[in-house]
């Protein structure tokens, strides 16, 4: 999933259009770190794109010259993007997020029928199926129909609208929201309070917004499927602050962390310490001592956990999930958690994180920097419940890094990882977190 911005402005001249663009993409950067583009359009310029390799603020703050206007859209994630496309229909700047699973039927099919492809990518096959309808509305309607996946748009055309169009599964989030001087679009709110925007509501599956001069001109509903959004947004994909249908990240988290205490307290283990791996555990590690606490205090217990950083996460490296090279994710995982200088001979640690994907990064480095620190006792809490195949929608693993489908066993978990002890929730308690109707809910690589 890839991050998306786009800004539509009121008034024709306004200062605020360019840092509400940049600064909206900027916080989005943790959906790609890859590459990042800006697109804008102004009467006088017409539209202007620019795209550069790596992260978005070093790589624009000083290159946001020109890019000055009152329609814009922005881009972080794996491919360079916006795509400029100038066709029949007239120009247009693409973002694209999601995955295309009919990618390689779709280029044969258009090579087939003679059309040169530079990327042959995503959102080159977007671009070459947009055109096909009578307009730009229309090309959108068709994509559903040809397009196997699950995939959210971006569309800046060559007069300053805006196309926001959701995946008809619903299952990746377009937040709408703004002010009395805006209008904006984004994949999350999190930067919305900064940005003096409000959070007005979810595009919901299978719509599309077209926006002109900060308003919402029409709202079509292109393609009705049964909506799915994708449950681990809420536990690992969003920063902590984002919303997604009403449902505030943070909290599904410190729930999620709370289920794993009661499970421990029902079967009489209480530890010393309660510590996340960091940034991605933290939230579930304070969930988990919270109610923890509060289940010892409400049985007349001396003693609970304390809450302690024992990992402690360099801020300047980056995150360690993203890349699609594995050498360059273990590299980050190594260099970017450094240990507590603090000792803790003889306690025992419950680590909490949001998931167990691969189960590289806990073998060799997570669990020997614990071990390092003198603890008796190493006991893992994954808040996600147990990932048993790859993402058919999106493009951060593939099906044989999936650490479950290697080891089926617990036991045999436990014993790869080097830990003492590993727990993960049930599906059941993630459907309950969240607060959603399980149908409702992407759940399908738990299974």
């Amino acid at each position: 999933m890839a991050g998306l911005f786009a800004v539509s402005m009121k008034s024709k001249n306004n200062e605020e259009f360019l840092e509400t663009l940049f600064w909206g993409t900027f916080y989005l950067q943790h959906l790609g770190e890859e590459y990042c583009g800006l697109a804008s359009f102004s009467d006088e310029n017409g539209l202007k794109i620019r795209t550069h390799r790596g992260l978005f603020e070093p790589s624009f703050k000083e290159d946001k010259r020109g890019l000055e206007g009152r329609a814009g859209i922005g881009y972080c994630g794996s491919t360079r993007e916006p795509l400029l496309i100038d066709a029949r229909l007239g120009q247009i700047a693409l973002c694209f997020s999601g995955n295309i699973q009919n990618l390689s039927q779709i280029l044969q099919e258009l090579k087939e029928e003679g059309h040169i492809l530079e990327r042959s990518d995503d959102v080159e096959v977007v671009a070459h199926l947009l055109f096909r309808g009578e307009n730009l509305v229309l090309g959108l309607k068709s994509l559903p129909e040809r397009l196997k996946g699950s995939f959210n748009l971006l569309i800046l055309a060559d007069d300053g609208t805006i196309y926001a169009f959701r995946s008809p599964d619903g299952r990746w989030p377009l937040i709408i929201g703004g002010n009395e001087k805006m209008l904006v679009v984004s994949s999350e709110s999190g930067g919305f309070y900064n940005l003096g925007l409000r959070h007005y509501f979810d595009l919901k599956a299978g719509e599309l917004a077209v926006i002109k001069e900060g308003e919402i001109n029409t709202i079509k509903k292109l393609s009705t499927v049964k909506p799915q959004i994708c449950s681990f947004l809420w536990v690992y994909t969003a920063f902590p602050n984002a919303v997604f249908e009403g449902v505030p990240a943070s909290l599904v988290r410190k729930r999620l962390g709370g289920f794993l205490a009661e499970a421990d307290f029902r079967k009489g283990f209480v530890p010393d310490i309660v510590a996340p791996i960091p940034d991605s555990g933290k939230f579930h590690a304070q969930g988990y001592q919270q109610k923890m606490v509060e289940l010892c205090l409400k049985q007349g217990l001396k003693t609970a956990p304390l809450y302690e950083e024992v990992l402690l996460k360099y801020p300047y490296a980056g995150r360690s999930f993203t890349p699609s090279d594995p050498s360059i994710r273990e590299e980050r995982a190594r260099i970017k958690i450094l240990t507590s200088s603090e000792r803790f001979e003889g306690a025992t640690l419950v680590v909490s994180d949001d998931s167990l994907v691969r189960g590289t990064q806990t073998r060799s480095e997570t669990v020997p920097k614990l071990r390092s620190m003198g603890f008796r006792k190493i006991c893992l809490r994954i808040s996600f419940p147990e990932i048993k195949s790859h993402c058919p929608w999106g493009k951060t693993t593939r099906r044989e890094e999936i650490f479950a489908s290697k080891i089926p066993s617990l036991k045999g978990k436990i014993s790869f990882l080097g830990v003492d002890d590993l727990r993960y929730n049930d599906i059941q308690a993630l459907v309950e977190a969240i607060g959603i109707n399980k149908e409702n809910l992407c759940l399908d690589c738990l299974f």
